[in-house]
């Protein structure tokens, strides 16, 4: 009969042990900047800040997510040892993820880290399918577009604007998918022509430095023919225009004796016939030494010795004189 009362009397003591338990581990505490969602029956029902707090048990399930902790990801790499004291950290690339074209058709390999928080926990526990996957394409999206935007040159040494232009634009593509993440920072760590395209890359650099000094020389050749030759043109057509008009005053200051000769020939036909035949007897006679003048009917032979003579032009004349007398 004793033994009744003390097996109900173990088992209220059970079952007080047991709804103490319950109910202690009921509550929970949402720890400094951390938010915690109630989620009952599958639905978000509850939203709590830093503090402690009680659940209905088996019904309703805590999710807490920090929304101070910065998180890194990588990309382009991935490592596989942290650094320690004594030894270095040891890394992995990701060809499939860094490896991309500029807009010069050239190849580049990129490793980068971009650093978010978490800013709203629902979002991104329940408004996203892998949030994690979904930064990592959507830095891809951004990264490659800016990429293949510049030619090479300008990817490999402007890694500070990449950044700069990558950021918000990023940050502009996650806020499209509500998926309740700050990105904080973006880093690109290295970005180099991989070691496969290195030799063509040297090789095409060189080509370049061979164009550049080819065009620098082209140019300096230019820059010594181009005066000269423009020298040489402007000396050529003053010389022209020189000749032109020294041709056209020749030619109307011959016209204008032509036309005088021309009106005292109409005045006087035969005289001035008689005195253009002595003019140019003289032109012509002007430098001979001694003129013979035989004549058909006569048997007397002329001597007529212009440089004994005072005046050869005279002295034809009056040869001519004599001749018409004749």
């Amino acid at each position: 009969m004793q033994k009744k009362p003390r097996i109900a009397t173990v088992v209220i003591l059970v079952l007080l042990t047991v709804v103490v338990l319950i109910g202690a581990s009921s509550f929970y505490r949402v720890g400094q900047g951390e938010e915690a969602l109630v989620i009952t029956f599958g639905s978000v029902t509850g939203h709590n800040g830093p503090g402690l707090y009680w659940r209905i048990p088996f019904i309703q399930e805590i999710v807490s997510e920090s929304v101070t902790t910065i998180h890194t990801m990588e990309y382009g790499f991935r490592t596989t040892r942290q650094g320690t004291a004594g030894k270095a950290a040891q890394y992995v690339d990701e060809s499939n993820e860094g490896v991309m074209l500029t807009n010069d058709n050239s190849i580049v390999a990129l490793e980068a880290i971009y650093q978010y928080t978490v800013r709203d926990v629902k979002e991104y526990h329940y408004d996203v399918d892998d949030p994690e996957g979904t930064l990592q394409l959507a830095f891809e999206a951004v990264i490659r577009r800016n990429i293949q935007n510049r030619p090479l040159d300008d990817a490999l040494l402007n890694k500070e604007e990449i950044e700069q232009q990558v950021l918000p634009d990023f940050q502009a593509l996650i806020d499209t998918y509500e998926m309740g993440v700050k990105i904080n920072d973006v880093r690109i760590q290295n970005i180099s022509v991989p070691s496969d395209v290195s030799a063509a890359y040297e090789d095409v650099n060189n080509a370049k430095n061979e164009k550049t000094k080819r065009l620098d020389e082209a140019e300096k050749y230019e820059n010594e023919i181009l005066p000269k030759a423009r020298s040489n043109a402007y000396e050529t057509v003053k010389q022209a225009e020189a000749y032109k008009a020294e041709t056209v005053a020749q030619a109307q200051s011959d016209t204008a004796v032509f036309t005088a000769v021309y009106q005292e020939y109409k005045l006087a036909p035969e005289i001035t016939r008689r005195r253009l035949l002595i003019e140019t007897l003289e032109d012509v006679l002007r430098n001979s030494g001694r003129i013979i003048v035989a004549e058909p009917d006569s048997e007397v032979v002329k001597v007529l010795d212009l440089n004994d003579a005072g005046n050869p032009a005279t002295d034809t004349a009056a040869v001519l004189e004599g001749g018409d007398a004749q």
